[in-house]
C-alpha cells in the first residue's frame, strides 16, 4: 500500500498540532487539531498498514490509529502500534499474533500501553480465537460505545470528547467464535485503576491530586448478529468501596436503501440495577463544542451532561443514495458531491432514586437524567466541497426539550450546533 501524503498536508499538519498545544485561543485551537483527522488519508483499505509479508501469511503490520489520538482528559496522544502475524507451516487457516501499542498523553503526561496475543484455531469449525491482553489504558466512565472510532472515519470519533476517566490497568483473557453467522464473544477483566475525575474538576498525577481507587472484576458476553443487532452484557463486581456490576446495552445500526433515498438507523437502549458503580452507567452527555459531526451521539449535549441507569437513543438519517450531482477538477484537485439530509436524535433516560427534576446525587457526583427526554432535529449537506481525499460538508442542529425540564436551554445559542461534516474518499 502507497501513503501519498504531500508537503501542503504534512505541513498543515504540523502546524495545526503545534498549535493546539499552546496556551490561549483555545477554541480556534481545539477546532485545528478535531480537524486533524480528516486531514489523515493514511488508508484505503483496512485498518492496518502492512509494513512486511511473505506468501505463507505472515506479516508486521502498523496501526495507524495508535499513532495519535485525542481526549478532553488527555488532549492529544502520541504513540504508536504494531501488529506481528504468524502462520503456522500447515495451511489450515491457524495464526498466532502478537499485537502491542504505547502511547503518551501530553496533557497528564502519563504513558499508556498494552500487548496481547490471539491464537486462531483454523481447524475449528467455528473460527474459534483465544485472545489475552494485558497493559495499563484509560477508559471513558459510563461508556456506551461498543465499537472503537478510527481516524478513517471522522464521524465516529465521539470518543474525542469524553473527559471522565478511567485509570485501568488490567489482564482480559476470552474467547470468540461463530455460530451460524453470529458471532459470541466472553472475557473476564480484572483490573486495578483510579478514578481520575470528581464532582468539580479533572484530577491528575503530575497536579498532586488525590485519586480515589476502584478495583474489580468483570465477566462479559457480546453478541454480534450479521443484521446489525449487537448485545452486550456485563457482570462483577468492584471494591474497596464495594459495588455490583450488572449491564445491559443492546443496539441496532442498519442502513436501508429505499431508492432513491437510503436510511440509517440507529437504535440503542440499556439498563443497570441501583446502587450500580457510576463507572458502568450510562454517559449520555454529547459532543456540543466540537466543529465535526459525530454519528450516534447527542450533538447540542455538553460532555458529561446527562446519565442514566436506563435509556434508549434513536437516530434516524435521511438523504438520497447518490449525489445531486458530481463536478471534479484534476488540475486543481477539488471538487463537489452534495448530498443534503435530514436527521432526528431522541434520548430518554432515567435514575433509579432520581427526584422530581430527573436529579441524583450517588459517589460524590451530581448527576442529571433526560427524564423528560431531549429531541434533536439536524439538516445539512455532504460533500459539499471534495478536496483531495476528504468530502467536506455542513449540518445544523436544533436541541428541542420540555419547558418544564430542568436542562431546558432558553438561549438560542445555547440550544444550536453548526457543524462541519468529514469523510474520507475510499
Amino acid at each position: 500500500m502507497e501513503i501519498f501524503w504531500g508537503r501542503r498536508e504534512r505541513n498543515l499538519i504540523f502546524l495545526c498540532i503545534f498549535a493546539a498545544e499552546m496556551k490561549g485561543a483555545r477554541i480556534l485551537l481545539r477546532a485545528a487539531l478535531w480537524l486533524l483527522p480528516t486531514l489523515l488519508p493514511l488508508l484505503s483499505q483496512g485498518q492496518y498498514i502492512t509494513l512486511w509479508h511473505n506468501n505463507k501469511g505472515s506479516s508486521l503490520q502498523f496501526n495507524p490509529d495508535r499513532l495519535w489520538s485525542y481526549n478532553l482528559y488527555e488532549h492529544s496522544r502520541w504513540g504508536g502500534g504494531l501488529k506481528w502475524t504468524l502462520a503456522p507451516r500447515r495451511v489450515d487457516g491457524s495464526q498466532v499474533s502478537f499485537d502491542g501499542h504505547v502511547g503518551y498523553g501530553v496533557q497528564d503526561r502519563q504513558w499508556k500501553g498494552g500487548i496481547g496475543n490471539e491464537i486462531r484455531d483454523g481447524r475449528s469449525p467455528y473460527g474459534l480465537v483465544q485472545y489475552i491482553t494485558v497493559g495499563r489504558d484509560y477508559v471513558s466512565a459510563g461508556s456506551r460505545h461498543m465499537a472503537v472510532g478510527s481516524i478513517t472515519d471522522p464521524a465516529s470519533l465521539a470518543a474525542f470528547m469524553s473527559r471522565r476517566m478511567y485509570d485501568r490497568a488490567g489482564l482480559v483473557w476470552g474467547y470468540r467464535w461463530r455460530v451460524r453467522g453470529v458471532e459470541h464473544c466472553i472475557d473476564a477483566t480484572l483490573f486495578a485503576g483510579s478514578r481520575l475525575f470528581d464532582n468539580e474538576r479533572l484530577l491528575y498525577r503530575v497536579q498532586g491530586d488525590t485519586l480515589a481507587e476502584a478495583d474489580g472484576m468483570v465477566l462479559r458476553w457480546t453478541l454480534h448478529l450479521p443484521q446489525g443487532f449487537t448485545s452486550q452484557v456485563e457482570a462483577g463486581g468492584t471494591w474497596p468501596n464495594v459495588t455490583m456490576v450488572a449491564r445491559l446495552l443492546a443496539q441496532y445500526d442498519r442502513k436501508l436503501q429505499l431508492s432513491p433515498v437510503e436510511l440509517s438507523l440507529y437504535l440503542q437502549g440499556g439498563i443497570t440495577p441501583p446502587r450500580t458503580s457510576y463507572l458502568y452507567m450510562f454517559d449520555l452527555g454529547g459532543t456540543f463544542g466540537a466543529p465535526l459531526y459525530f454519528r450516534n451521539s447527542l450533538l447540542t449535549a455538553r460532555p458529561n451532561e446527562f446519565t442514566a441507569n436506563t435509556f434508549v437513543f434513536l437516530s434516524l438519517h435521511l438523504g438520497p443514495e447518490k449525489p445531486l450531482w458530481h463536478w471534479w477538477s484534476s488540475f486543481a484537485s477539488i471538487g463537489t458531491s452534495p448530498k443534503p439530509f435530514v436527521a432526528l436524535d431522541v434520548a430518554w433516560g432515567w435514575l433509579w432514586g432520581q427526584d422530581a427534576n430527573g436529579r441524583l446525587t450517588w459517589e460524590g457526583l451530581d448527576l442529571q437524567a433526560t427524564h423528560l427526554g431531549i429531541i434533536e432535529a439536524l439538516a445539512g449537506v455532504d460533500g459539499l466541497v471534495r478536496w483531495g481525499a476528504v468530502d467536506w460538508g455542513i449540518a445544523a442542529g436544533y436541541r428541542l426539550t420540555h419547558p418544564s425540564a430542568p436542562y431546558h436551554l432558553t438561549q438560542i445559542q445555547d440550544n444550536l450546533a453548526l457543524l462541519i461534516t468529514a469523510a474520507l474518499i475510499f
